[in-house]
């Protein structure tokens, strides 16, 4: 199967069905309009009302020319697309408080990072892999303890606030590879951006929502004289229009839901090498009594984001997701037809297939982890190769054991932080280590200096893997403990007056990633619509990436070049590297982010082909992009060596 065609095809797909519901919505509004309009023009006397129905009669073009009014009908239109354009702002704000409100309204209880569960932990581990893989910042995991069907989503507007949830049936009974095969699934939803397509859907159908909604109470205010009639009658006609937009809304809202799920499984495919994870996922869920259904009261309204029909009541037109077996045949074509069974015997023999797999895997690849670490150390370029998961799964079980654990632990997480800002200078360490110890946050300098000589052992390649799977951790801080670690942050960064780049990456990662949960306001304001309006802070930046990540001049004007194509900028030209410098860089990048999320992907894709230019990503590299993506908010495309 060509998985590459089938995305293809549902982002098409996707596309045309996006078109259409915004010109119906626009064309209902339209309606409306009219409507209203021929309510005001009759209402005014019977003999305006008799007019008109005379000219409207004899279809004189001249006549009905006179008796239309622009004006009236601009007055009119204005009203009725101010009050629509409230529904639907008001209705962005409602969904708009991110993933962690959605799984709590479902009744979800976040799975602690530091879980010794043995089902638990291995989700957190799945969804670890999964996002070092996909370059995103490790989201929460939260379980639905009370919900056995088989299922799980991704909620949240952005990277910074998106979850995963499972269900209590999922984590039960999916294999490791089946769970990947779903997580997967959920990521490439957060990645094809569908939370926030999704979220803009439901909001503009909430404004034909709104018109019928009108329309109820002018049908209810009628009374018996001539004129209240007519407001009835408009009522009643209001409430036709919302109905039907509702419906056909909903029909094509189901259908886009049904294109993104093809997207989704496709993707997983992709991302994980593996039909059969996803395959035998679906299969599984195809032979489970209790299937995908969601009991929770809220399922309706946001049915849409789970990897199976969470009604199943829903169906045809209506389903938001295509069937079980139109799914199993678009990834296995050569399917037999039977469903997967699994019962308590095998159930425990999964749990052991599983131990001993990861097991196994560590010990195949114990001597690779180690040829790689020392090439990456002797500058011997690797990374013409992709990396599997398997491959993530190594790099992650490369980092010290007891960081790991620690980088669990939300006071652990924190002392990481600060001992990856301190510095081998030991004038510097001594005064640095002090602000440590004044900062208030109590057990921090003891914990920081027991990891100290494992943070000064630790190869570059692996800070960034580091930081990102402590983010977690570091969400389940208090707002007072935020502050303090924030402020303790910078203090530990301006200790010697200057700012490195690595250091601001770190701060750029953790600060944008733990935004959302604790300065949910301070997103920047969006300004620029096109990219050339930024084509001087893209300078800066690609000028600076093309620097840091090439030596010879002639591939850092290549890099520079092919990055400035891919986002169509051609007159751009390199500028020295005393022309951009850290601080010029910092604040293009805080320009950048001010982008419409349109613009941005593209931005991001020119960077990307900069930097794999000379097909070898470095570890300053990686770490630039990623925190630059950290910065605008946006999904960082797959890199060369992960694609």
């Amino acid at each position: 199967m060509d998985f590459f065609s089938q995305q293809d095809k549902a982002r098409k797909n996707t596309g045309w069905l996006v078109v259409l519901f915004v010109a119906a919505v626009l064309s209902l509004i339209f309606i409306t309009n009219l409507l209203i309009g021929l309510t005001v023009w009759f209402m005014t006397n019977d003999e305006t009302m008799q007019q008109g129905l005379s000219v409207i009669a004899q279809t004189d073009p001249d006549s009905i020319s006179r008796l239309f009014s622009w004006h009236t009908f601009g007055l009119i239109s204005l009203g009725v697309g101010g009050a629509v354009f409230c529904a639907i702002t008001y209705k962005w704000f409602q969904l708009s408080s991110g993933g962690k409100a959605v799984a709590e309204a479902l009744g979800g209880v976040r799975i602690q990072t530091n879980t010794e569960d043995p089902d638990q932990r291995q989700v957190l581990n799945v969804v670890e892999e999964m996002a070092l893989a996909s370059g995103m910042p490790v989201p929460p995991v939260y379980l639905l303890e009370h919900e056995p069907g088989i299922n799980a989503f991704a909620a949240g507007n952005s990277p910074t606030d998106a979850v995963i949830g499972v269900t209590k049936g999922c984590i039960t009974h999916f294999k490791r590879d089946e769970l990947q095969g779903v997580v997967a699934h959920e990521f490439s939803h957060i990645l094809n951006g569908d939370m926030r397509l999704n979220l803009r859907l439901i909001a503009l159908l909430h404004g034909i929502v709104f018109i019928g909604l009108v329309g109820e109470i002018l049908a209810r205010s009628g009374g018996n004289r001539r004129s209240d009639g007519r407001v009835a009658a408009l009522g009643i006609a209001l409430v036709v229009i919302g109905w039907l937009g509702t419906f056909f809304g909903n029909l094509i809202k189901a259908a886009v839901s049904r294109q993104r799920e093809f997207l989704a499984d496709s993707s997983a495919v992709q991302f994980t090498r593996n039909p059969d994870g996803i395959g035998n996922a679906l299969k599984l869920i195809g032979g489970f009594s209790a299937g995908t259904e969601i009991n929770n009261q809220h399922r309706s309204e946001i049915s849409h984001m789970f990897f199976g029909q969470a009604i199943h009541k829903m169906s045809g037109w209506y389903a938001t997701h295509p069937s079980i077996v139109d799914r199993i045949l678009r990834i296995d074509s050569d399917w037999d037809g039977n469903y997967l069974h699994r019962g308590s015997e095998t159930r425990g023999r999964k749990q052991q297939e599983d131990a001993e797999s990861i097991e196994q895997n560590k010990k195949d690849r114990f001597a690779e982890v180690v040829v790689t670490g020392a090439a990456v150390s002797a500058g011997i370029d690797l990374q013409g190769e992709p990396h599997s998961l398997d491959d993530i799964r190594i790099e992650i079980d490369s980092i010290p054991e007891h960081l790991y654990t620690q980088a669990k632990d939300p006071l652990g997480a924190i002392a990481i932080c600060f001992g990856l800002l301190v510095s081998k200078n030991e004038q510097l360490r001594e005064a640095q280590l002090a602000i440590v110890s004044e900062s208030g946050v109590r057990g921090a300098e003891s914990l920081v200096g027991k990891s100290l000589q494992e943070l000064d052992a630790l190869p570059e390649r692996f800070r960034l893997p580091l930081i990102e799977l402590l983010l977690p951790a570091l969400k389940s801080m208090s707002n007072n403990q935020y502050k303090v670690f924030k402020r303790t942050l910078m203090k530990l960064i301006r200790a010697d007056k200057q700012t490195d780049l690595f250091e601001w990456c770190l701060f750029q990662l953790v600060h944008r990633y733990l935004s959302g949960e604790f300065e949910p306001d301070n997103s920047s304001r969006l300004k620029y619509k096109e990219i050339p309006q930024l084509s001087n802070e893209y300078r800066i930046v690609l000028s600076l990436l093309a620097h840091y990540g090439h030596t010879d001049s002639d591939e850092k004007e290549r890099a520079f070049n092919r990055g400035a194509g891919a986002a169509g900028l051609y007159n751009l030209e390199l500028l020295p590297i005393e022309e951009c410098g850290l601080p010029e860089f910092m604040q293009a990048v805080n320009q950048m982010a001010a982008a419409y999320p349109l613009i941005k992907p593209r931005m991001l894709n020119g960077l990307k082909k900069c930097i794999e230019q000379d097909d070898q990503i470095t570890v300053v590299e990686r770490e630039m992009i990623t925190s630059i993506a950290a910065v605008m908010n946006c999904p960082l495309p797959i890199l060369k060596e992960d694609s």
